[in-house]
């Protein structure tokens, strides 16, 4: 019963979030490599799939935000 109390929803640990926020910042670093490297394309600028990694970086930062602090 304990261990149901530090859950939220279906398998939401909210005790230890470290390595779902490691996750993140991970992703998001990836994504902004991935976005830099089509901006610096000189001849063909994929704007779709720009700002798909836009779309992705800011998912992942309100994710982020919404976790909570652990300490």
């Amino acid at each position: 019963m304990k261990k149901l109390a530090n859950q939220l929803g279906v398998g939401v640990n909210l005790a230890r979030t470290e390595d779902l926020r490691a996750k993140l910042m991970a992703e998001i670093s990836e994504y902004q490599r991935q976005q830099d490297a089509l901006k610096l394309n000189g001849n063909y600028v994929n704007f779709t799939m720009i700002q798909t990694y836009k779309e992705l970086i800011a998912a992942r930062k309100e994710m982020l935000r919404r976790l909570p602090t652990t300490y």
